[in-house]
């Protein structure tokens, strides 16, 4: 690979919450820096939400403007030569869509996890507050999150390790990348 080339691409990482996008994320960008692709801009979804001045409770018309707004950001990245990971839940299939169409190179990773499982690992205690409806509007509890018809990538992170599923999404990512930049070399 030629480490001056500046590869460009907006990678999504989607799923409930705790099902490991931010982990995913972080570790896709320390694998890429790793290869000698610096030019990496990770947009998490919560720490954007915190900035943001606002956590939990959005409506599904509150979520869909903050992921278009993501995706603004997200472009703005492709549009000055960087790629971009967000990890950010997308819940709203339509949503997803409208998002990708204004994309040119744009990858969905779907984290299939159930919410079982994604509650059990929430060390925050948001499900539980969910469950106890102490938030409103949140996704797997009282709202459905409704998977894409055909996400790029899927990787199930209620039977992989971590480490197992940075590889998987890190070869996965390497491919949409060199594809979507017009390079066939193979990882080294």
């Amino acid at each position: 690979m030629n480490p001056d080339h500046r590869w460009t691409g907006t990678i999504w990482i989607t799923g409930l919450s705790a099902a490991g996008k931010t982990t995913l994320g972080r570790g896709l960008r320390e694998l890429l820096a790793g290869h000698g692709i610096h030019n990496v801009q990770l947009l998490d979804g919560e720490e954007l939400r915190k900035s943001s001045g606002r956590s939990y409770g959005f409506s599904t018309t509150e979520r869909a403007a903050f992921a278009l707004r993501i995706a603004k950001v997200a472009r703005e990245c492709n549009e000055n030569g960087d790629i971009a990971i967000v990890c950010a839940i997308s819940h709203v299939k339509e949503i997803r869509q409208t998002i990708r169409e204004q994309f040119h190179n744009f990858m969905e990773v779907y984290l299939s996890c159930p919410v079982e499982i994604c509650a059990a690992r929430d060390y925050k205690g948001h499900y539980e507050k969910a469950f106890a409806g102490v938030y409103d509007n949140f996704i797997g509890v009282t709202e459905p999150y409704q998977p894409s018809d055909r996400p790029e990538l899927t990787i199930d992170t209620a039977k992989e390790s971590i480490d197992q599923c940075t590889r998987i999404l890190f070869e996965g990512a390497m491919a949409f990348l060199k594809s979507a930049n017009g390079k066939h070399e193979t990882i080294g």
